[in-house]
C-alpha cells in the first residue's frame, strides 16, 4: 500500500519536473507478470547472482515483498484517480486548519478514499490467491499449489475439489465483505467544486518526492527490464527466432480471440440491462462480477471436470480429444475468469449516460440495435477500447489456466517462460519474458496516452 498510496498523493497534488513521465512509468509494472518478477529477483538474490543474499529462512517474507513490486499499481491506480477527484475546497480547508501535506493525506484524504483503496486492495488479494508461478518457484505451499499437486502429481480429483471449495469459500467471503464495505462507504464530490490545482513543492521536499516516486519504478520496473535485456543479449545468438515468433503468435491469437469475445459479451449483457431494465440481465451481470474473484486454477479445474462428465455421458463423441475442442475450452475458461475485467470500464461508462438519450431514440422509432449503433457506440467507444486492452493484457500474462487447459503441443510465451525458469534456465526464459513485458508495456503506454487525449478521460 505504501508503494501505491504515497506516490499517488505526490503525483496528484504536486507539479515537478518529469511528473508525467514518472506517472506513466508507475503504471508499467502491471506489464510484468508476478512470476517473471519472482524469477528475476530469485536469480539476483541467489548465490550465483550479484547480491548473494541467503533468504531460505525468509522465503515467504521475500516473496511477499517481490509480489508487492508487481501488484502495487492496483493500489496506485485507484488512489491516483481518487486523489485527483478531490476538489480544491477540501485542501483549502486543510490549509486553513494548519495541516501539512502528510496530515492532510492521513486525516482527510485517506478516510474519504477508503472505498477506492479497499477496491484496489481486494484486487491485490485476489491476484495473490490466484498466483501459481511465483509461489511454485519459491517453494511456498498455497491453495493453488495444492490444487495443482492434487490434480497433476497425485491424480486425486477429490482432494483438488476439496481445496478448490475451501478457496472458493474464502474468495466469496472476501467478495461479500468488499460489497458490504462499498454499500456503507460511498461518497461523492460536488460538481461545483473546483478541480484540485497542482502545487509546486518546496525545495527541501522535492528530493523526498523524487525518492518516493523513483523507488517503486527502480525496484518494480527498471531492474526486471534491465535484467531481462542483459540476459537476452547474452543468449541472443542461440535463440530460436522461429520458435519465438510462433509462441508470440500463439499468445496474441489466444489473447485477441478471448478478449474480443469478452468485449462482445460484456457489451451485450450491460447494454441489455440498461436498455431493457430487466432483472434477469441485472442478476447475470452480478454473477459475472464473481468471475475475476475465482482463481484461475479453480476455473480450469471446474471446466475440465465438467467437460469430462459430459464426455463420459456422450462417450462416442470424444469431446476432449482434438486441438479445436481444447482451444475452445481454453477460451471458455478465459471468458469465465476475465469477463468481469471487460465489464468494469464499460459499466462505469454506460452508467454516466443519461436515460433521456434512450427515451429520445425510442420516440424516433429506433430499434435497440440502432440505438447502440448510432448513440451508445460513438459515445462509449473509449471504454470499449479500454476493456479490450485490459482483458488482452491480463490474458497475455495469465499462467494457471493455460498450464492446465492448453492443447497438446501448444505453448505460449507465458508457458515457455515458466518451463525454462523451473528448469533453472533463466537466461533462456528471458527472451520470452521480455516479449511479454514489451507487448504489455506498449499497450499500457498507448492506452494511457489515448485516454488522456480523450474527452471521456478528462471528464
Amino acid at each position: 500500500m505504501l508503494l501505491g498510496i504515497v506516490p499517488a498523493w505526490f503525483i496528484s497534488n504536486y507539479k515537478f519536473k518529469f511528473r508525467r513521465v514518472i506517472d506513466l512509468i508507475l503504471y508499467l509494472p502491471l506489464a510484468i507478470p508476478t512470476y517473471i518478477m519472482a524469477f528475476t529477483y530469485s536469480e539476483l538474490l541467489s548465490f550465483t547472482g550479484p547480491f548473494k543474499i541467503k533468504y531460505d529462512f525468509l522465503q515467504i517474507e521475500v516473496l511477499g515483498i517481490i509480489l508487492s513490486f508487481s501488484l502495487y499499481p492496483y493500489i496506485y491506480s485507484v488512489s491516483r484517480i481518487s486523489f485527483s477527484l478531490f476538489g480544491s475546497r477540501y485542501l483549502e480547508i486543510a490549509k486553513n486548519l494548519g495541516l501539512s501535506g502528510f496530515q492532510t493525506l492521513f486525516k482527510i484524504v485517506l478516510p474519504l478514499s477508503r472505498p477506492a483503496i479497499f477496491s484496489g486492495l481486494f484486487l491485490v488479494i485476489m491476484e495473490v490467491l490466484n498466483e501459481y508461478g511465483a509461489v511454485k518457484y519459491f517453494g511456498v505451499n498455497t491453495f493453488t499449489i495444492g490444487i495443482f499437486r492434487s490434480w497433476n502429481s497425485m491424480n486425486d480429483t477429490g482432494a483438488a475439489i476439496q481445496l478448490s471449495s475451501i478457496l472458493l469459500f474464502i474468495v466469496a467471503f472476501l467478495f461479500f465483505i468488499e460489497k458490504y464495505f462499498h454499500q456503507f462507504k460511498r461518497f461523492s464530490f460536488s460538481k461545483n467544486s473546483k478541480i484540485n490545482t497542482l502545487n509546486f513543492p518546496r525545495k527541501r521536499n522535492l528530493f523526498m518526492i523524487y525518492i518516493v516516486c523513483l523507488v517503486p519504478i527502480i525496484l518494480a520496473f527498471l531492474i526486471p527490464i534491465i535484467f531481462n535485456i542483459i540476459n537476452v543479449f547474452s543468449i541472443f545468438e542461440s535463440v530460436d527466432l522461429d520458435r519465438l515468433f510462433s509462441l508470440t503468435f500463439n499468445s496474441l491469437s489466444v489473447s485477441l480471440t478471448a478478449s474480443s469475445i469478452i468485449l462482445i459479451l460484456s457489451t451485450y449483457f450491460l447494454y441489455n440491462e440498461k436498455i431493457s431494465k430487466s432483472r434477469i440481465y441485472f442478476y447475470i451481470n452480478q454473477f459475472i462480477s464473481l468471475g475475476y474473484s475465482i482463481p484461475g486454477a479453480v476455473v480450469a479445474l471446474a471446466v475440465i471436470i465438467y467437460l469430462t462428465k459430459i464426455d463420459e455421458y456422450f462417450y462416442s463423441v470424444n469431446l476432449i480429444g482434438s486441438f479445436i475442442i481444447y482451444f475452445i475450452i481454453l477460451i471458455y475458461a478465459y471468458i469465465i475468469r476475465f469477463l468481469a475485467v471487460g465489464k468494469s470500464p464499460i459499466k462505469s461508462s454506460l452508467e454516466k449516460q443519461p436515460e433521456s438519450y434512450d427515451d429520445s431514440a425510442k420516440n424516433l422509432g429506433l430499434s435497440n440495435f440502432k440505438i447502440f449503433q448510432k448513440i451508445y457506440f460513438p459515445i462509449n467507444k473509449y471504454s470499449f477500447f479500454t476493456a479490450l486492452i485490459l482483458v488482452f493484457i491480463d490474458i497475455m500474462k495469465e499462467l494457471p489456466i493455460i498450464l492446465i487447459l492448453r492443447p497438446f503441443n501448444f505453448d505460449t510465451l507465458a508457458t515457455q517462460t515458466y518451463e525454462f525458469a523451473v528448469e533453472e534456465m533463466i537466461p533462456l526464459s528471458s527472451i520470452y519474458s521480455f516479449m511479454i513485458i514489451f507487448i504489455c508495456s506498449i499497450l499500457l503506454i498507448f492506452l494511457k496516452n489515448f485516454l488522456e487525449k480523450s474527452d471521456v478521460f478528462r471528464s
